[in-house]
């Protein structure tokens, strides 16, 4: 099951890439960690599974957040996190290393989408 993982937040242009990933990727599963207004704002052509947070929160409140929403069946993804800041990046981060959850990292270049 090929699942995705990105954090849909800050920064300019980052949901375009976002929204070319999951449109051009053939995911099973999708799943954005973002706040509520995102939810309501963000269109692309597969059903998205949200995680939300208030990215106002501190860290440890964030990682909990995330924690209690995130599903137990999450294994071997892509995750992106382009969008976003270090807080949520590093929030995502420290989960998937703490439960040993298998990930590459999905991004954009020059050649189009690629995985490392």
């Amino acid at each position: 099951m090929k699942m995705f993982l990105g954090i849909l937040s800050t920064g300019k242009g980052t949901w375009g890439q976002v929204a070319h990933i999951i449109d051009n990727t053939d995911y099973d599963k999708v799943y954005l960690i973002s706040n509520e207004w995102a939810q309501d704002k963000f269109t692309c052509s597969k059903k998205v599974n949200w995680i939300i947070i208030d990215p106002r929160k501190g860290f440890s409140e964030i990682v909990d957040d995330i924690e209690n929403q995130m599903p137990k069946d999450l294994k071997d993804i892509e995750l992106n996190i382009h969008s976003g800041s270090g807080k949520e990046h590093s929030a995502i981060l420290s989960i998937l290393l703490k439960t040993n959850i298998k990930f590459k990292i999905v991004t954009i270049n020059a050649e189009g989408i690629v995985r490392y």
